[in-house]
């Protein structure tokens, strides 16, 4: 497990952000670069997944994460997002959100343009 290191100064986010552990893959928009991960904490703006590969900041990026209650307890969900790369480090990847839906139906990560439906509203 990864060692997080904490932010000791004064709290700039706008957005809650709520600590949950989810199965997460993301891939590079237009390039082969992909990894998997798990969530560390998401808000309605962003997500901080743990994952060893580094991505440059402002890189766009593409991320699929596992949803903790299947619909009808039966059909598995997951969060399909597109962003942009705001933070990385040999632990983290954080992502800003641009545009997010969530899914019923699982899609592979390579349809990430056009994926998303609902626009992440600015600040």
């Amino acid at each position: 497990m990864p060692k997080f290191r904490f932010f000791t100064g004064p709290e700039r986010r706008t957005r809650i952000r709520f600590p949950i552990a989810l199965g997460a893959q993301f891939m590079v928009v237009g390039r082969q670069e992909a990894g998997t991960g798990t969530t560390v904490n998401i808000s309605s703006h962003g997500v901080l997944i743990a994952s060893t590969p580094e991505v440059s900041p402002g890189t766009p990026i593409g991320a699929v994460i596992e949803w903790p209650v299947p619909v009808g307890s039966v059909c598995p969900l997951a969060l399909h997002v597109l962003g942009t790369v705001v933070r990385s480090d040999e632990a983290t990847v954080a992502i800003q959100f641009s545009t997010y839906e969530l899914s019923a139906q699982p899609k592979p990560l390579d349809q990430g343009r056009g994926l998303p439906k609902r626009r992440v509203r600015s600040r």
